[in-house]
């Protein structure tokens, strides 16, 4: 039974990250992703140059047309948001159409190392803690675990390299685990990344090679991946070994050849490795 999904983000025309790459994965792992675009843009916002037209208006507008048309959906997935006023819409999107039986995954994104993305405030945060609260599925990655549960993040990464480092890491989710799935994604630990999944109280952490340097997009990537994967009937942790192991397929793929960070990860053609 196709599964129908509706995918919040940004519309990026470069950066093979967002809308671009949630659309195609979901699609690929036979699901149908229903787009909420937040905004378009040429480019995502780590080139030097590009253009955005905020769609934040527009928003409400597909939330009502799709209320008209007694829309419902098997999946909520969500992630950018340029605009504070663009979670208020998130969280409607969830009253409005949120089942029991709907996966609700947020991918918290405010920020990375350890500092907030240009824009974003301690008022959107704050919204986004809210919004947090009510998924199934949370995929934060180190720094926005930190926001979330209001820690600091250096104080946190001063014990990279040790050996409890996912240990102390692990109990400063758990209370974000409490009824629901984590997943700290991308926490590097000398030559790895570690994803560390908590569900139902177990823990584990699927490590992989580090390779490269960093690259737009993979966290949208891992968040549709994850949706996908669960939405087939596939546990968390199975889930985020599928998407950890397609994004090293894609990052060893794209390493091979000079490459900017900034153009993404070449996940097009390992979309084949997705699929039933």
């Amino acid at each position: 039974m196709i599964k129908t999904v509706a995918v919040v983000n940004d519309l990026s025309s470069f950066g093979n990250c967002s809308l671009t790459a949630a659309v195609a994965i979901l699609a690929a792992m036979g699901h149908r992703p229903c787009p909420l675009p937040t905004a378009v843009l040429s480019a995502q916002s780590e080139f030097p140059s590009f253009y955005e037209k905020d769609l934040t208006a527009s928003m409400p507008h597909y939330l009502d047309a799709w209320e008209a048309n007694h829309e419902r959906f098997d999946g909520i997935c969500t992630g950018y948001f340029a605009r504070g006023g663009q979670l208020d819409h998130a969280a409607a999107l969830l009253t409005r159409f949120r089942r029991d039986s709907t996966l609700t995954l947020v991918d918290p994104v405010m920020g990375d190392g350890g500092a907030l993305y240009p824009g974003y405030d301690r008022s959107a945060c704050a919204k986004m803690k809210e919004l947090a609260a009510r998924a199934d599925v949370l995929t934060p990655n180190l720094t926005e675990l930190c926001l979330l549960t209001g820690e600091n993040y250096r104080a946190v990464t001063a014990h990279r390299g040790e050996a409890d480092y996912f240990e102390r890491i692990a109990t400063l989710a758990l209370p974000l685990a409490a009824g629901r799935g984590v997943i700290v994604t991308g926490v590097a630990d000398g030559g790895e990344i570690g994803n560390l999944v908590l569900s139902g109280g177990e823990r584990r952490v699927i490590r992989t090679k580090r390779m490269g340097g960093r690259f737009s997009g993979t966290g949208d990537i891992f968040a549709a991946v994850v949706c996908g994967s669960m939405l087939r009937g596939d546990t968390l942790f199975t889930a985020a070994e599928t998407a950890a192991r397609f994004i090293g397929q894609a990052i060893a793929d794209t390493v091979q050849s000079p490459h900017l960070g900034r153009y993404g990860v070449n996940y097009e053609k390992f979309l084949g490795n997705l699929t039933r």
